[in-house]
């Protein structure tokens, strides 16, 4: 039966979320080669025939030098160069989701390169992408007691802003707009736990 995979990049602070029977995690760091990554990835598909779902938690970046985006993900990075590697995981992956900054930008670079790098994700792993266009926010709460703190695992809620899902060939499918939930109303009766005292 296919699973889900997390993967999370470490720069990208906070805990990752946890493993259960039906979704694996793996961590990486500037230290873990894409090599690595895609072997364990590759291992775990062909033990539970495919992965679902491949959540993959990076920052993204700029390259100002290149006029260029790649995702922070391993020491090698995730960009046009090291696209190649999401061949491992041809017909062995549904859907790939990235949860990344910018990662299917269109105005960062001159030539739209986020958006297209997807596209090339899409077509060479043959999956369904998703991703935003814009910066998301993520949250992890730390909580210390007398003798030590815990960080609860990485929690994104909602996309923010333009969302794109790409199709196997790197067709758009769906693009959307996700907007950030409005603040709760003022209440129409004054409530008696915040009494104005004069």
């Amino acid at each position: 039966m296919a699973v889900n995979l997390i993967a999370h990049d470490t720069r990208l602070e906070g805990r990752t979320p946890s493993a259960s029977r039906d979704t694996f995690t793996i961590t990486v760091n500037e230290s873990t080669t894409l090599d690595d990554f895609f072997e364990q990835a590759l291992d775990i598909a062909v033990l539970h025939a495919g992965i679902r779902r491949l959540s993959i938690m990076a920052h993204g970046l700029y390259v100002r030098d290149l006029d260029t985006t790649a995702i922070q993900f391993c020491s090698d990075l995730i960009s046009y160069q090291t696209v190649h590697y999401f061949s491992r995981l041809r017909g062995l992956v549904d859907h790939i989701v990235l949860y990344v900054c910018h990662a299917a930008e269109t105005h960062m670079t001159r030539r739209s390169e986020g958006d297209e790098l997807c596209r090339q994700i899409a077509i060479t792993a043959h999956a369904e992408v998703t991703a935003a266009r814009e910066r998301q926010e993520y949250t992890s709460v730390e909580r210390c007691g007398f003798f030590d703190c815990e960080s609860t695992p990485i929690e994104f809620g909602n996309w923010e802003g333009h969302v794109v899902r790409y199709d196997r060939d790197g067709t758009v499918l769906a693009e959307f707009v996700e907007h950030p939930n409005p603040p709760d109303p003022a209440p129409a009766r004054p409530d008696p736990r915040f009494t104005m005292r004069y």
